[in-house]
């Protein structure tokens, strides 16, 4: 289990049914969990019976089964699983600028609902999670808003808005009630634990909370970039922070794009038409570097391994 320097509102975990109908029918389909974790399955796995169940419960329970291995690396100490999801961070700067299709392959994100926090990381389109990873506190939610087109809005307490969207409907339908069950209990306990942001930064390796402005991990000592490190590399070379990022797919084509944009300048340059050649690489890695910047933004990314 991670460290945590807060302690949970309630520490009285159930234990998991072994049996009933979610265990039966996961059995049936070869898609048994790991029931050793605290999983809250009346909660995970809402709708069991009825038409379209049996395609929830697959496409669940082979979500779930991605992300079980990380999970006994973050859950704290009384803190139950109930509910895991995957949906995409939506960034309509990022869409315009590398196209939705590319910002929809960097943004999506698997949702880990539990008694105490979310905990966000993100994941390729199979379900198979990676940095960045983040942490949030129920508390830190002001509206939660779930639309009947995918789209979820959260709007935190220090200002800032989080979209979401290209959730299944029936995690569409199921999450507005997890928020709101999770809030209402968070506001009867009276639990407001510190946080040096809504969404906390978390060290992708060990799961630890990584305080604004910090950029190295207390605990396994890994460091992590800063977002003005990646953009500068980018604008040295278009391309280089996406790298970095591990966007490896993404970063080829920029590299594809970038010979393009020095064809055109060297046709220019030919014509003697210096300023427009000038003008095409000088905007070839400026607009490089401003959308590295901007999704750098968003969590942290190794620089060195964790010192263990």
């Amino acid at each position: 289990m991670s460290e945590n320097p807060y302690e949970l509102a309630d520490k009285t975990v159930e234990a998991p049914i072994h049996g009933g109908p979610v265990v039966d029918l996961l059995n049936k389909l070869k898609l048994p969990l790991d029931f050793s974790l605290p999983y809250r399955l009346e909660k995970m796995f809402p709708k069991v019976e009825g038409f379209g169940a049996k395609g929830q419960v697959k496409r669940r329970a082979k979500l779930i089964r991605e992300v079980e291995p990380r999970l006994r690396d973050f859950l704290l100490e009384g803190e139950e699983v109930w509910y895991i999801a995957k949906g995409i961070q939506h960034s309509i700067i990022e869409a315009m600028t590398i196209g939705a299709l590319w910002s929809n392959m960097i943004n999506q994100t698997v949702f880990v609902l539990t008694n105490a926090r979310i905990v966000m990381m993100h994941s390729n389109a199979k379900g198979k999670t990676s940095e960045p990873c983040w942490m949030l506190y129920y508390n830190e939610i002001s509206t939660f808003k779930a639309r009947f087109t995918g789209v979820v809005k959260l709007k935190l307490k220090d200002k800032k808005n989080i979209t979401f969207s290209g959730f299944p409907k029936g995690d569409r339908k199921s999450m507005p009630a997890i928020f709101e069950e999770a809030v209402e209990g968070y506001r009867a306990k009276g639990f407001a634990p510190e946080s040096s942001q809504s969404r906390e930064d978390a060290c992708g390796h060990c799961f630890t909370v990584i305080p604004k402005g910090t950029y190295e991990c207390r605990k396994c000592h890994a460091t992590f970039w800063k977002a003005s490190e990646i953009a500068t590399r980018s604008l040295i070379f278009p391309a280089w922070g996406d790298f970095i990022m591990k966007h490896n797919l993404l970063a080829v084509v920029e590299i594809l794009g970038y010979l393009f944009s020095w064809v055109i300048a060297a046709g220019a340059f030919a014509r003697g038409d210096i300023i427009f050649g000038v003008i095409i690489l000088a905007l070839a890695h400026g607009i490089d570097a401003l959308v590295t910047l901007l999704v750098a933004k968003k969590g942290l990314h190794t620089r060195t391994e964790p010192k263990y």
